[in-house]
């Protein structure tokens, strides 16, 4: 297969995942073919080294190619050597040895605890399982960056020809993951997601904003009181980072309703990173600007996990997981 129509920032992902030869390993890809194909697209274009988990011989034509190995979770040596320090991770939480050893026969654990020994750089699956069950293994294993860190995502909004965001792409968060994050997890979202806007999309202002049906005090309830509070947070937490709210999505991106609306604002209509205050409207406007914006989504992605994981849509496209298994690279590094 060949990615056609790519935007600049997707190069950018593909260049840079190239120079980095990171290894993701991929549950999934004896199951579903799209995860498969995906797989052997980047191994075959050098853009990543690949583990293909699997418990049958299906893949094994391919443990010869360049870029792929093939690892059985059944009866590879690895095994019990995973089941071992799974069991040394959970003990204090109650997990036995024989559990142990039976949870390592399901291949999320065990690709979960090939990151986590550093046997693999990355980590993605989801294609045909839960995000429940594709995060489990992950949120109690690898966790998060530090004690306090919060596990959020975001999908990157690409649509070359709309003036908008960097170069036609837009950060959004958190889009897919936290349901009604409080002040101090909306802060953390900001600021992580600035962060992410910065080092994975390469973005050289990061101007962000953080949505409400408000623009700096035009309406006033508990509502609109969490942004503020999360923004001002924000702001004492990573003052060098540009955080603005409580601010309407046209204020937010639109030059003269900045001026109108928000005339102090530093961000003046400029915002390329958009933080939305819960989950249902984060989640419903990255799928209008998707379906009646003609926008690319990339994600959703995770961020703050201490190494890299990624759950892909149920939905995704064999194009979407290439970018997952990508950006998945890039997040090694970062």
């Amino acid at each position: 297969m060949e990615l056609h129509n790519l935007s600049e920032l997707e190069i950018k992902w593909i260049e840079k995942a190239k120079s980095l030869n990171k290894c993701i390993v991929l549950p999934e890809a004896e199951l579903d073919d799209r995860v498969l194909n995906a797989g052997l697209y980047v191994a075959e274009n050098d853009i990543a080294n690949v583990v293909f988990l699997v418990k049958s011989n299906s893949l094994d034509k391919y443990s010869n190619l360049k870029n792929v190995k093939v690892v059985n979770y059944l009866t590879s040596d690895l095994k019990p050597v995973l089941s071992s320090a799974l069991y040394v991770k959970r003990k204090d939480k109650g997990l036995t040895k024989e559990e142990a050893e039976k949870l390592i026969e399901n291949p999320n654990y065990f690709a979960t605890m090939m990151l986590d020994l550093g046997l693999v750089d990355g980590y993605v699956c989801g294609a045909i399982t839960s995000t429940k069950d594709s995060l489990k293994p992950p949120l109690q294993i690898i966790k998060g960056k530090s004690k306090d860190a919060l596990i959020s995502s975001f999908f990157v909004m690409i649509n070359q020809n709309k003036p908008f965001g960097e170069n036609g792409a837009l950060l959004l968060a958190d889009c897919g993951l936290n349901e009604n994050p409080d002040a101090v997890s909306l802060s953390k979202i900001a600021i992580d997601s600035a962060n992410t806007a910065k080092n994975l999309c390469f973005f050289k202002d990061v101007k962000v904003a953080c949505l409400s049906y408000s623009t700096m005090g035009s309406a006033s309830s508990e509502l609109t009181k969490k942004v503020v509070d999360a923004v001002s947070l924000a702001n004492q937490n990573a003052p060098d980072i540009l955080i603005e709210g409580e601010m309407q999505l046209d204020a937010a991106i639109i030059k003269e309703v900045a001026m109108l609306k928000a005339p102090n604002s530093k961000i003046k209509g400029e915002a390329n990173v958009l933080i939305f205050p819960d989950l249902n409207s984060g989640n419903i406007a990255y799928k209008t600007m998707q379906r009646f914006g003609d926008y690319k989504a990339i994600g959703p992605i995770c961020q703050g996990f201490r190494k890299p994981v990624n759950d892909v849509s149920r939905g995704a496209s064999v194009e979407e997981i290439i970018f997952a298994i990508v950006i998945t690279s890039i997040q090694s590094c970062n």
